[in-house]
């Protein structure tokens, strides 16, 4: 009595071995059309394909063709390679294969999860660990991006030194949280007229924000005991119509947007050792523009920064706008701070200490400046808590 089972995996195993599919049929006295039921089954399913299916078992998972699979394993490893300078900072992980794979009007297009499951089962990427999310006692006050312009986030790397100088160079980093179009600029200080230039090109270019969220370094909230004069990028923000938001000190993490970009980048980046400011200068631009050019976003359906932004309507600053180099008179607006309730009860922002009751410790509270009516406003769930008199200096 003939095996069944036994015949088809020796028929995979002489297609294996390089016989062609005539040899094997007359070997086993079976058909062709019988032979490439068996070996389309192999490709398929695998060794598993080789059984016979239930009745109950009419939907097979079915993977995707061999040829497709291949141009996807292709895409990734030229991507890996960075051999170009245009794809040094391209990123390489599913989103940005499939885009690929739909400019090359490969059908039928696969989902996004096909390709993860294709690189994970050829061992190229791992699968990503999820973490148990650690939930806050209250919910984070800071400000939700849902479109472009809502949020920027930035901040500075740095020192940067080149080859063979001593002299101090920073990077200066805009990132827009939700379409992650970023701006990028090299300096030779962290002076405070370095950062008020960098983000009046930064709005020229990328739009007019309505939140820029900082952490608290000096060059931007400027001196505590100063406080009632306000920095002078606070003032540009409040002339421009901007809301700045300032995040707790030292906890860099409230600000992940741009610096997870950072830390993404600058492994990219300083593999190479620059000799000259040009050349530094030349690779910050070429990866400010792949990044709004080239990197597709998920929740964008696909589409790079630059091209959802064509579809926008943004507001810039004027290219004839320039920065006053006198402080400018403090325009009525909003400033934010984002500060945690100390074991003691107090928060700390603007030079001073304000109490607000040992029963909220732990708790971090949304505290807004009103410019125009002169006072602080603490927010807790979104109510106002307290509310103190603030009387701000112009000159």
């Amino acid at each position: 009595m003939r095996d069944e089972y036994f015949d088809r995996q020796r028929a995979i195993r002489m297609r294996l071995a390089g016989q062609s599919a005539t040899q094997i049929c007359r070997a086993l006295k079976r058909s062709l059309v019988w032979f490439r039921k068996w070996w389309n089954r192999y490709l398929e399913l695998g060794p598993d394909g080789l059984f016979d299916l239930t009745r109950a078992n009419h939907q097979v998972a079915r993977r995707i063709p061999p040829e497709l699979e291949r141009m996807i394993l292709t895409i990734r490893r030229r991507l890996e390679a960075r051999t170009q300078p245009s794809t040094r900072y391209r990123l390489i992980g599913a989103s940005t294969i499939l885009a690929e794979l739909k400019t090359l009007h490969i059908r039928p297009l696969p989902c996004v999860r096909t390709v993860e499951r294709v690189l994970q089962r050829n061992g190229i990427s791992l699968p990503k660990v999820r973490l148990a999310r650690r939930l806050p006692r209250h919910m984070y006050p800071g400000p939700q991006a849902t479109t472009s312009n809502q949020v920027h986030q930035v901040d500075f790397v740095g020192p940067v030194y080149l080859k063979g100088h001593r002299q101090r160079h920073y990077i200066f980093v805009c990132k827009d949280v939700f379409d992650g179009a970023v701006y990028l600029k090299l300096t030779d200080s962290r002076r405070m007229d370095e950062v008020l230039t960098f983000l009046v090109e930064c709005w020229q270019t990328l739009g007019r924000p309505v939140y820029v969220q900082f952490d608290n370094a000096r060059e931007l909230a400027g001196w505590g005991r100063a406080a009632r004069y306000l920095s002078r990028v606070i003032r540009l923000c409040l002339y421009v119509g901007s809301e700045s938001v300032f995040i707790p000190p030292a906890q860099p993490s409230y600000n992940g947007s741009v610096e997870n970009f950072n830390g993404w980048f600058q492994s990219l980046l300083f593999q190479r050792r620059f000799k000259r400011v040009a050349d530094l200068k030349r690779e910050l631009r070429r990866l400010q523009e792949t990044v709004n050019t080239q990197q597709v976003q998920p929740r964008l359906n696909g589409l790079t920064p630059l091209q959802y932004r064509r579809r926008q309507k943004l507001q810039r600053l004027p290219r004839r706008f320039k920065v006053s180099t006198q402080p400018l008179p403090i325009a009525a607006g909003r400033v934010t701070f984002i500060r945690q309730v100390t074991q003691h009860g107090n928060i700390h922002l603007l030079g001073q200490t304000f109490r607000v009751g040992k029963r909220l410790r732990g708790e971090y509270l949304k505290v807004v400046l009103d410019t125009q009516r002169g006072r602080l406003t603490v927010y807790r769930d979104g109510h106002v808590f307290k509310r103190w008199p603030y009387k701000l200096l112009n000159k």
